[in-house]
């Protein structure tokens, strides 16, 4: 790497971390912290040149300056852009939590999460509380299948209740739609010609099975919205789905086919080639993170060979950096973009010595294939762990068997994609595709089920270290590989094996901002409620050994029921839920029956203490105290379980028995309670399950005035595992 290079790197991630600096704290923090670091090191420059010392800060300063220089412009623009979003009708209706009218164009493709689908909608105009404006920012939109019938880059007018996201989010606001949605313009000629081509590809792969028909768009332009989620699932256990999100090979592979194809002799027309297939490529897959990142890499380095100067990948990732989040500073908070860069640097800097660490413990070709995989899980691994405390020890194992067939699964399904119409070369392209990426699934779905999966992510980062670090020593010491494999072997060989299953009578699982607890009871195992959508219900359930037999769901919203099919898939056999409630989980049963049940109803040691009947409930808090409460005997304890119950239904109950020994504290900890309610339960424990949000959950007050008299419990820790002694 040249001085050049370094610089340029190091401008960019100056650039980079003001920006995440100002979109957390402020472009005023951000801006001090520089000054005083300048500050500082000239007047340590100048006491060093006082005693003649000063010559490695004289070299370092133009790059410390370019670097305070880029810092500050970074924060400037940042905080521009944070102010003007702030300013609009959008924000500020966005704050009031208002229902409002947007009109704008789709930008993702669906994203199905539990009951609800998830679609990006960039806001031209919007209307609300006797207002109108346009919109220069993005939304989240929830709904149901009426978005997974639009298109991408299609326009919309559609009635939506905002709700803020996030501070530093892309998008400004979730918008929840609750009114009528109609189309107002088609998608734009390149969005209509790709989607006619999917659909051509759905057509011919109608074959395959379900897995099959998902991965091959999900490869092709990172569509991955067919996937089932069970596989999906699989996929993120071994660090897989990084194969449905279109990044950097997928850019290298178009772009050099695009120029074998017209030829490398004029310039001219190889690189504009290049460039309107990498266009067109960043229009499919509806701007993510990760083709953007590539993308403007690939414009850079088309830019040096039409210059014809030489191009080198670290200044050009320097590049796309400051570029991107100088016309979107979200993105630097964006996870997608942020393990992109990563795992990009990483690959660039450190792929080929750890190859040539491997190389000694393993053939070249070996060493080859799993050196990528290794490095880049080790630079992403902090950041994997933020969104998850487990990973896979087999994740780089995974990704070196699938890596031979990737590039030709991708060349195969893109091929499908664009020749999805054309009789025999559609159906012929779209069938190799399906076979290779029948491997990827295969790969999946049996190194996701060996034990090793679901380790500790600590953990799993260690072992790879361990492996870096024992070729090391076979390459300087020329020990034995097979001594040395033999030790690592016997001394984690404990940490290998399953973790016995602990004892437990009730688990309050951690699924982040929602709750899902399970008790044991009279020999069957009951789940109730579970948890948000992608949350962690199947590692609880995993790692308490249980099969479920009856799942309870207090009430619908999607922070109580977004894992349900997580929880069917473990055995199931009948749904509880309160009156009235039928009609809406039906569809989502999967032909268990539903028991719908109310105050009075008992089942062995479990009592229904509320409702007593069913609302017409207009509104969350109408819902949330419709909650389906019940109190559970364990021997010689009780446990009360309370969905979302505010503070008017926990008044009701306090004039009821509902003594318990245990609760799980209503709502998460929120500030709408009732004391009274909390002194009618006079629990000496109390459960607390949340995760990271924008309500204000848990209140302080409510968090004091339970711990008067229990001791608090809360799955910000990690699962709660209790057992009840007689």
């Amino acid at each position: 790497m040249s001085h050049g290079d370094l610089r340029i790197l190091l401008a960019s991630a100056a650039w980079w971390l003001a920006a995440v600096g100002t979109l957390l704290e402020g472009a005023g923090f951000v801006i001090t912290l520089v000054l005083l670091g300048a500050g500082s090191l000239y007047c340590t420059r100048l006491v060093l040149r006082h005693v003649g010392r000063d010559s490695g800060i004289r070299y370092w300063a133009p790059t410390l300056a370019v670097l305070a220089a880029a810092a500050i412009c970074s924060a400037g623009l940042t905080a521009a852009h944070q102010h003007l979003a702030s300013q609009g009708i959008l924000a500020r209706l966005t704050e009031e939590g208002a229902v409002a009218r947007l009109e704008g164009t789709i930008t993702s493709y669906p994203n199905p999460a539990g009951d609800c689908v998830l679609r990006t909608m960039r806001v031209d105009r919007v209307s609300g509380r006797g207002e109108t404006s346009v919109a220069y920012s993005s939304v989240t939109l929830l709904g149901g299948d009426e978005l997974l019938a639009l298109d991408l880059d299609e326009s919309i007018d559609v009635f939506t209740r905002l709700e803020p996201t996030e501070r530093g989010s892309r998008e400004i606001a979730w918008a929840t739609i609750v009114g009528d949605m109609r189309v107002t313009a088609p998608a734009g000629p390149v969005s209509r010609w790709i989607a006619a081509r999917a659909a051509g590809l759905s057509a011919n792969l109608s074959g395959e099975l379900p897995q099959i028909q998902g991965l091959v768009p999900g490869l092709a332009i990172g569509d991955d919205s067919g996937l089932p989620e069970q596989h999906g699932e699989a996929l993120a256990a071994v660090n897989l789905t990084h194969l449905t999100a279109v990044s950097g090979s997928h850019v290298s592979m178009i772009c050099g086919l695009a120029v074998a194809l017209v030829g490398r002799r004029r310039r001219i027309i190889s690189v504009a080639a290049a460039g309107g297939v990498l266009a067109a490529l960043i229009v499919a897959t509806g701007g993510q993170p990760s083709v953007l990142r590539a993308g403007v890499m690939g414009v850079v380095v088309l830019a040096a060979v039409w210059l014809r100067r030489p191009s080198s990948a670290l200044p050009a990732l320097g590049v796309s950096i400051v570029v991107l989040v100088a016309i979107e500073p979200p993105l630097a908070l964006a996870y997608g973009f942020i393990l992109s860069v990563v795992s990009t640097a990483s690959i660039i800097t450190w792929a080929r010595p750890a190859a040539a660490l491997l190389a000694p413990v393993l053939t070249v070709p070996g060493a080859n294939l799993l050196a990528v995989p290794i490095v880049a899980h080790l630079a992403c691994a902090p950041i994997i762990l933020l969104l998850s405390e487990t990973a896979s020890l087999w994740s780089a194992l995974a990704n070196a068997l699938v890596a031979p067939l990737v590039p030709a699964g991708t060349i195969f399904a893109l091929g499908g994609l664009i020749l999805a119409t054309v009789p025999a070369a559609g159906p012929a392209l779209a069938w190799l595709a399906a076979r290779c990426v029948s491997w990827i699934d295969i790969v999946a779905g049996e190194l996701s089920g060996w034990p090793g999966s679901g380790m500790d992510g600590r953990l799993v980062i260690a072992v790879y270290t361990a492996i870096l670090v024992v070729s090391w020593l076979i390459a300087r010491t020329g020990l034995r590989a097979t001594w040395i494999l033999a030790g690592a072997i016997g001394l984690s060989a404990h940490r290998l094996v399953p973790a016995p299953v602990p004892d437990w009578d009730i688990v309050q699982c951690d699924v982040g901002q929602g709750a899902a607890t399970l008790v044991r009871l009279d020999g069957l195992v009951y789940l109730v409620d579970t948890g948000p959508p992608e949350s962690r219900l199947g590692e609880c359930l995993s790692a308490a050994g249980a099969d479920v037999d009856v799942l309870i769901l207090t009430h619908l919203h999607a922070d109580h029921v977004g894992g349900i099919e997580t929880a069917l898939d473990r055995g199931v056999r009948e749904i509880w839920v309160g009156p009235g409630m039928t009609v809406q989980i039906d569809g989502r049963a999967e032909g268990r029956p539903v028991r719908e049940v109310s105050a009075g109803d008992r089942f062995g040691g479990l009592d229904i203490l509320w409702p007593d009947g069913p609302a017409d409930c207009w509104d969350e808090s109408c819902e949330n105290d419709q909650s389906v409460v019940l109190r559970v005997h364990l021997g010689s304890r009780s446990l009360l379980l309370t969905g979302d119950l505010e503070e008017s239904a926990q008044r009701r109950l306090a004039g009821r028995n509902i003594a318990a020994d245990i609760v799980l504290i209503p709502h998460h900890g929120s500030g709408n309670r009732s004391d009274a309610f909390v002194d009618a339960v006079g629990a000496t424990l109390a459960l607390l399950s949340y995760g990271e949000n924008t309500f204000g959950h848990p209140a302080a007050q409510t968090v004091e005035r339970y711990s008067r008299s229990a001791e608090i419990l809360a799955t910000d820790g990690g699962d709660i595992f209790l057992r009840i002694d007689e």
